[in-house]
């Protein structure tokens, strides 16, 4: 949104021009009954009319002889519109408070040259004026008048062929939208597309170009242009495909700025469904800069780096095949070239590795593993570094005893490694796993289910190094339930919970819990409700070998917690009453994912972590009423809301 003006200061021409239109607009609009449009159809067939929501009946275009030519006219115009009046109320946890009022009128224009397949057009314009009011328990109640325009274009080039190009522009304003808790803001986004396939295969060719800036009434700006690609090509036994990316972001009050480079390539070769190559090439450059706090940062870094994975299983008539003992291969080969700057201080760092494995089932119990591989690390302000690991591994695995109504399963693998390099020399690694665990399904009448496992574990591990025993003893539990009930809902529910425990040179545990529930529930012909919810935790309090994998795990600071879930109600008609609805609407979520900083254009300028939220519409004809009130948590404060909305179409 622009910036506030004071209740003295004069309206820009712009907005002088909103204040006299959007008044008389809104008064003849709500009194104006609709008259009939020509309407301008994009294919043939059915489709619904954007602006009114109105289907039509698209006769198929009519042939036009070659002797015309292109006809550059434009069809009918086929228009529509709404116009609003709103209220929000927003109240924050230290007191302050808002209130704004505001009337907007916005009208649609769609229209095709020549034919629909050929040019399709969109515009919209709107106007809107609000008074805003803001003040606090210390500070007294400020009231000021703004006026903002907002549009919309788009072009279409021939949209139902092979090779469409779109264009898209847009001006918005956050108080039209009404679900904004913090500072108000315009957008402008620009985006341009262009898509081509062949007329035969699977090929596929885009280009994408698009540009956002979010600007916040107190002047701040967040801008974000990316550029993406995707090429997909295939033929025969091969199979490529190229994408790239590049994305900036710049924001004006914290004179931070972030770019993003991404460019993956990929081969894959598959000559015969018992043998698969597949190849993976990638650059990622990542470029910052901060400049907040009258300081300085800049850093980058750059990862490149291609691998090359194969697998192969000898089929009747290769070399190896044996049907009695399936054996199966695998390769691998991987380059990683790295580096980071960050001030005066530079790093590179060179990494090379390349494995083969094998794996035989001598029976349906039996089973033996081994591997080899080097590495070679070359780091440019240290000694280069190499080492080979060869390991090999036997399995036992019966299919397991039944025992009444459970099921028991034992499993005994042992394995051996040595692995020389150039610093930590050579060693060796002896080890042992013992795992066994209880399962059982229960029948809960004719819909529901619940099942519940329970395993434990132990292992064992010689290292040469440190001449000791790493011994560890590992429980586990999961308890299981699904069901459809009447055929109305279907519902799903988790609890697993895991405990390892180690001893060396010193004692260690590992704890994880993890919980997860869905449910999707038809309470009547109009009434439903639907609900999942995620919560894991875990803790790590110590850093030593895990005698289960041989890898050394690292130490966490206490629990570390997260959850994301949604529970939401909806009624269609609420009281009995058509065409009243009501919506509830309970989201938590413990990180945010989505970044602009990270170049994604669609993520919220603000970080939502809880939101409840009740929700009523009304319609009556033409006429659309809305009341909202909503409790949520943004960028770590609490802020209450209650939005009303009275909207006619036209």
């Amino acid at each position: 949104m622009h910036r506030r003006r004071s209740p003295h200061e004069p309206l820009s021409r712009a907005g002088r021009l909103a204040h006299r239109l959007v008044a008389p607009a809104a008064i003849v609009a709500l009194l104006w009954r609709s008259t009939g449009a020509g309407a301008a159809p994009y294919a043939a067939g059915s489709e619904p009319d954007p602006p009114t929501g109105v289907t039509h009946r698209i006769e198929a275009p009519q042939t036009v002889p070659a002797d015309t030519g292109i006809q550059w006219a434009l069809a009918p115009l086929r228009y529509g519109g709404t116009v609003s009046l709103e209220g929000r109320w927003i109240r924050l946890e230290d007191g302050n408070h808002s209130s704004q009022g505001l009337v907007f009128n916005d009208i649609d224009f769609a229209t095709h040259v020549w034919q629909p397949w050929f040019i399709q057009l969109r515009a919209g314009v709107g106007a809107l004026a609000a008074r805003d009011s803001s003040g606090g328990a210390d500070a007294p109640t400020t009231s000021h008048t703004s006026a903002a325009l907002t549009g919309r274009f788009s072009m279409l080039v021939f949209p139902a062929s092979r090779f469409p190009f779109e264009l898209r522009a847009e001006v918005s304003d956050s108080r039209v939208r009404g679900d904004s808790l913090g500072t108000d803001y315009r957008s402008h986004r620009v985006s341009l597309s262009q898509s081509y396939r062949p007329e035969t295969g699977n090929d596929n060719y885009n280009l994408n170009l698009e540009y956002s800036r979010l600007r916040a009434n107190n002047g701040g700006e967040d801008t974000v242009k990316s550029l993406h690609g995707t090429a997909l090509r295939q033929f025969a036994e091969h199979s490529f495909e190229l994408t790239a990316q590049v994305s900036v972001n710049d924001r004006s009050n914290s004179d931070d700025s972030n770019r993003v480079t991404t460019l993956n390539a990929r081969h894959t070769f598959n000559p015969q469904s018992s043998l698969h190559v597949d190849t993976l090439a990638t650059w990622n450059d990542v470029q910052l800069h901060s400049g907040g706090a009258g300081t300085r940062f800049d850093s980058s870094t750059d990862i490149r780096q291609i691998s090359s994975f194969a697998t192969w299983r000898p089929s009747e008539g290769d070399w190896l095949h044996s049907p009695s003992s399936p054996l199966y291969l695998t390769g691998s080969v991987r380059v990683v070239d790295a580096g980071s700057e960050s001030g005066a201080t530079a790093q590179r760092f060179r990494a090379f590795n390349a494995s083969l494995g094998a794996t035989q089932e001598l029976t349906r119990e039996w089973r033996l593993a081994g591997s080899l591989s080097a590495t070679q690390l070359a780091p440019d302000s240290g000694a280069r570094s190499t080492s080979a690991i060869g390991n090999g591994s036997v399995n036992y695995t019966p299919q397991g005893l039944t025992l009444g109504d459970w099921r028991y399963t034992p499993s005994v693998g042992a394995n051996a490694s040595v692995s020389r390099g150039s610093e930590a020399g050579q060693r060796y690694t002896l080890g042992g796993q013992f795992a066994h665990g209880v399962s059982r399904s229960l029948a809960l009448g004719e819909t529901d289910s619940l099942a519940f496992n329970l395993t434990q574990s132990l292992a064992a591990l010689r290292d040469s190094q440190t001449q000791t025993w790493t011994r560890a003893l590992a429980h586990s539990a999961g308890l299981f339930w699904q069901g459809s009930g009447d055929g109305t809902s279907q519902s799903y529910a988790s609890l697993s919970g895991s405990d390892s425990r180690s001893w060396a040179q010193e004692s260690g545990s590992f704890q994880l819990v993890n919980m997860q529930v869905s449910r999707r529930t038809q309470l009547s012909r109009h009434a439903s409700w639907s609900g999942n919810l995620t919560f894991q935790t875990s803790r790590s309090d110590t850093t030593q070998i895990d005698a289960f994998s041989g890898l050394r795990r690292q130490a966490s600071p206490g629990w570390q917690r997260f959850y994301s879930g949604s529970l939401s109600y909806e009624n269609q008609r609420v009281l009995g009453v058509p065409r009243l609805r009501y919506t509830a609407q309970l989201t938590v979520n413990s990180q945010q994912l989505e970044s602009r900083a990270e170049g994604d254009i669609d993520a919220p300028r603000e970080r939502i972590t809880e939101s409840l939220e009740n929700r009523l519409d009304y319609a009556i004809g033409r006429l659309d009423t809305r009341l909202t009130a909503r409790l949520a948590r943004v960028d770590g404060r609490s802020v209450a809301s209650i939005f009303a909305r009275v909207q006619r179409r036209y």
